[in-house]
């Protein structure tokens, strides 16, 4: 199926090793809707119904929300649900939201909406080990990555993390960095020396954290 280019917020459960975003043919429109925020729950630990859905969010639960995501374009009209509560479309939704940041977490965005970052080398912050992460909203397994790296801003503070928004394959972003890349996520890892430890595609958390080490022992 094709993945909507949108917006979607809340951490993924991990069941493929990345996210790949597949288009519809030439001048054609994607073929489902578009993933949103409109199901992460409001709260950590909220309740979630049997349809596997945060209870207050779910549209079977509560029909009236219907038109709500419909007119966010948030809908598979395949299945007869939002796009971001269909598990047959999308196994690795989940809908927690990301924690909380400490004040004075090292987050920027570089990239918001694909535009060009012609030197990733520049933004490497001296003296601490750098992540840059390629994105894009309709990629749930980027959201893993954004929860693990909340989760090491929240206690370290010799990492910075930079956020590129791909947005897709054709922006001048993805036209100079993804090439080669098969799918997202797409993390760039730099040391404390300012130097190029590593680069990761797809989703591997382990392999990130030992780049990470890597570039703190710099």
């Amino acid at each position: 199926m094709t993945l909507a280019k949108s917006f979607f917020i809340g951490g993924a459960v991990l069941l493929s090793a990345g996210c790949a975003s597949s288009r519809s043919a030439a001048g054609s429109e994607p073929a489902h809707g578009q993933l949103s925020s409109l199901s992460v729950a409001s709260r950590p630990g909220a309740e979630f119904c049997e349809h596997r859905v945060p209870r207050e969010t779910c549209t079977r639960c509560n029909p009236h929300l219907e038109e709500k995501f419909k007119a966010a374009k948030d809908w598979c009209g395949e299945h007869a649900v939002p796009e971001s509560q269909c598990y047959l479309c999308h196994p690795d939704l989940s809908f927690e939201p990301l924690p909380a940041l400490a004040e004075g977490a090292d987050l920027r965005k570089l990239s918001e909406a694909g535009e060009d970052v012609p030197e990733l080398g520049s933004h490497a912050v001296r003296g601490k080990v750098t992540v840059f992460d390629f994105y894009a909203d309709w990629c749930p397994p980027c959201r893993q990555v954004d929860a693990h790296m909340y989760g090491l801003l929240n206690g370290r503070t010799d990492v910075a993390y930079r956020k590129l928004n791909v947005v897709s394959w054709d922006t001048p972003l993805a036209k100079r960095y993804l090439g080669g890349v098969p799918n997202l996520p797409f993390v760039v890892v730099y040391g404390k020396d300012g130097r190029e430890v590593a680069r990761l595609m797809g989703l591997d958390l382990d392999a990130l954290d030992k780049a990470i080490a890597e570039g703190g022992s710099r």
